[in-house]
């Protein structure tokens, strides 16, 4: 039991819960439920019937696990089960067969967030990583932060992502202030501290299957992933295409195809 609970995914998992437990409220209980137990229960039936087509096997589908909490915090609420279940079943099939040998090429969450976008133009809303509001629930506030950072013990300690992390937090911050033209210390410390960047930067871009291990490379990887999704947000702030993708599921699409044999 020790060796289960010292396992860095099973830590994200118990991470995860307890951030979803506390952002639940933010688009109700019930929505959030059905998220949970939709997002959750459909990545880890496909994770399960994929590996067995594979290997054979059953196992416990932890990283699955992972991607469907994910998925519940940042999926459109408004998504039905359908949709669901497809951008659910698109995760764990690029998850399970979309590799070069052992090597996996594309983030699972991010796979099926971006064929929700292609298929049923819907895009994440992040809901899970959004602060309540700032005058009515400063503790509910404060523990969404308390249980996103440890993802950052996690990531940058235990699975070594550290300069991944801190490449793609400087880069992007400083390129997002000359898109918004804004470059005073309120408005650093906002894009540093939002909920969304470190949720995404901690978890999403890290994820070790699809993210160097070589230092250099972390560096590398993490600041083109941020400079990417700038120049993502900076069209489509100044040059409005309708219904554009997530700029970052893209950026993190082009860092995982541009570094996967540079591990």
């Amino acid at each position: 039991m020790r060796t289960i609970l010292r396992m860095p995914k099973v830590q994200i998992i118990g991470i995860l819960l307890l951030l979803f437990a506390a952002v639940a409220s933010l688009i109700g209980l019930a929505t959030a439920s059905y998220l949970f137990v939709t997002c959750v229960g459909f990545s880890a039936l496909f994770d399960i019937a994929s590996t067995y087509l594979r290997r054979k096997k059953f196992f416990i589908p932890y990283a699955a696990i992972v991607t469907g909490l994910i998925l519940s915090l940042i999926i459109d609420p408004e998504a039905s089960w359908s949709q669901i279940l497809v951008i659910c079943a698109t995760a764990m099939g690029v998850k399970n067969f979309a590799r070069f040998g052992n090597r996996h090429v594309l983030n699972p969450a991010a796979s099926g967030l971006f064929f929700g976008w292609m298929f049923f133009g819907l895009n994440p809303s992040w809901w899970g990583a959004t602060l309540y509001s700032s005058g009515e629930s400063l503790f509910s506030n404060v523990l969404i932060y308390a249980l996103i950072l440890p993802i950052a013990i996690i990531s940058c300690y235990r699975l070594g992502r550290y300069n991944t992390v801190l490449s793609y937090i400087l880069f992007f911050t400083l390129l997002i202030g000359f898109v918004t033209s804004s470059f005073s210390p309120s408005a650093i410390i906002r894009t540093i501290i939002n909920p969304g960047l470190l949720f995404y930067s901690l978890l999403m871009l890290p994820e070790p299957m699809t993210s160097p291990v070589n230092k250099k490379r972390q560096i590398m990887y993490g600041s083109t992933v941020a400079v990417v999704n700038a120049l993502l947000v900076y069209i489509t702030f100044n040059y409005p295409v309708g219904n554009f993708p997530d700029s970052s599921l893209v950026a993190l699409f082009i860092g995982n195809i541009l570094f996967f044999k540079y591990r």
